[in-house]
């Protein structure tokens, strides 16, 4: 005896009507996709015939914009990992290489910003406190910049130079942190930041050894600075960027992040032997770079950051045979420098103090503090050969450039980053509090860093300490990850339970 055939009961008409719905959109968003990518194409063509005659090199930065516009509008986390990772690594190029009047980086960063304001997206969250400090810096910045600058008549380019570098340094901190939506993401751009980070440090490695042709080329693509000379024996390397304190200012940064992650022996971001390497390349170049203040600054920042995480005795002995074998490899290297430190030159003295520290009390009491008088209100007015490209200090810089009330709004910045990178210790997990632990300890010691050197106002430590407090603390005003959450709730309910 067979069975009837089964019976199947007529779709129902809302179903037919939901398929095709379903179907005309996909069809819509394939054309539209095919539309905007035909457009894009247009565009770029458009705009590599209209820059060719600016520069060779222009149409192929138009078309690459173009390109990364598009790729930025589909993931927005691209932004941040080119804005955290490439951008301040070419911090030190030229100003007009590729395109006149502007560097690489604010032409990337740019690139990367414009899609994110654009689209409305849902990473736009609300404004917290170091957003609004940061946009303060960048609007007191642009204002005294151009009342100065017009006043003084600066021409044009170094107008936007001194006025448009605190807006860049904000700009660098929203895209990295509004194109990350999850924490998740941040591994995924803290992963960048390492890895991206050899390349300059290896640059930095390869100048010391005077691998022919890589100093002539850092001459040509790096504007003026203290580079050494192809053929001179030693010297202190800079890596692309114009001088070995913006060099150690831009590495400190990752070399922080990477030994904190290997203290704690996380491995969220890379393996524990890729760390290994980043670590010994970074570590390389900023010892070769021979700078006092940086070294003291790895030191001191480390340890704090040993601290926080609750790694100290074991970061203590990791920083002393660290310091000893860098001492045994490197010790020629840091002899020499010894040596021209304790060396008496024009206007100094042998003695305890360094050389290059009484030149700049000689600087500063000659040059600059007989000015800070007349600075205080809201700076100097400035001209074509007055622009006080090397006050040796933070401190001077910013009262020359926009007085008393542009120093304390920069100051206050910091204090509030430096909070929120704290409160991420102790409520983020994983890779999230270990990063934040590095910031912390990089920001205690920057304000004595800031005595020695410009480094906020320089290119390399401000756009990559910016980029990684993007990445790693941007999220950390917003709710904890569930399991974060129920751990700290069972941690405040112990106490009352004892």
């Amino acid at each position: 005896m067979t069975s009837a055939p089964p019976v199947h009961a007529p779709p129902a008409h809302g179903s037919h009507r939901a398929d095709s719905l379903e179907t005309g959109r996909e069809v819509t968003a394939t054309r539209l996709r095919v539309l905007l990518t035909v457009l894009g194409v247009a565009v770029a063509a458009l705009l590599a015939g209209a820059t060719w005659m600016v520069s060779p090199l222009a149409p192929l930065a138009a078309v690459v914009g173009v390109v990364l516009v598009g790729v930025i509008w589909q993931r927005p986390l691209v932004a941040s990992v080119v804005v955290a990772s490439i951008v301040p690594a070419m911090a030190g190029l030229s100003r007009g290489f590729p395109v006149p009047g502007f560097k690489a980086s604010e032409l990337l960063l740019v690139v990367c910003l414009l899609p994110l304001l654009v689209r409305r997206l849902p990473r736009w969250r609300r404004l917290n406190a170091v957003d609004v400090s940061l946009a303060a810096v960048a609007l007191v910045g642009l204002v005294v910049g151009l009342y100065n600058g017009l006043r003084g008549h600066l021409e044009l380019m170094e107008l936007l130079r001194e006025a448009l570098f605190p807006s860049f340094t904000f700009a660098t901190w929203w895209v990295v942190s509004r194109g990350i939506s999850n924490r998740v993401e941040i591994n995924v751009v803290l992963r960048w930041v390492l890895l991206v980070s050899l390349v300059p440090a290896g640059i930095g490695i390869l100048q010391f050894l005077d691998v022919p042709g890589v100093r002539d080329t850092l001459l040509t693509v790096v504007d003026g600075g203290l580079l050494p000379d192809p053929g001179q024996p030693g010297g202190r390397v800079t890596g692309p960027f114009t001088i070995a304190h913006s060099f150690g200012g831009y590495l400190i940064v990752p070399l922080m992040v990477a030994a904190v992650l290997l203290l704690r022996g996380n491995r969220e971001v890379l393996r524990r032997r890729v760390l290994v390497v980043v670590l010994a390349v970074d570590l390389a170049a900023i010892v070769l770079s021979v700078t006092l203040t940086t070294g003291l600054w790895v030191i001191v920042g480390f340890l704090v950051a040993a601290a926080l995480v609750g790694r100290f005795r074991r970061g203590a002995l990791a920083l002393l045979v660290a310091a000893a074998l860098c001492t045994w490899v490197f010790w020629p290297s840091l002899q020499a420098r010894y040596v021209q430190q304790t060396t008496a030159a024009t206007g100094t003295s042998e003695g305890v103090i360094p050389q290059t520290l009484q030149f700049r009390f000689l600087v500063w009491r000659g040059d600059y503090l007989p000015l800070l008088t007349e600075a205080a209100p809201h700076g100097l007015t400035v001209g074509p050969d007055d622009i006080f490209p090397s006050t040796e200090s933070q401190y001077i810089t910013l009262v020359l450039r926009g007085g008393v009330g542009l120093l304390l709004i920069t100051a206050i910045s910091f204090v509030v980053l430096a909070r929120r990178a704290w409160r991420a210790t102790q409520t983020e997990p994983g890779s999230v509090s270990a990063a934040s632990a590095a910031i912390v300890g990089i920001l205690v010691f920057l304000p004595a860093a800031g005595f020695i050197w410009p480094y906020v106002t320089n290119a390399g430590f401000p756009q990559s300490i910016f980029a990684i407090a993007g990445a790693v603390v941007g999220l950390a005003g917003g709710p904890p990850e569930p399991a974060v959450a129920r751990e700290i709730l069972a941690r405040r309910r112990l106490p009352a339970a004892i």
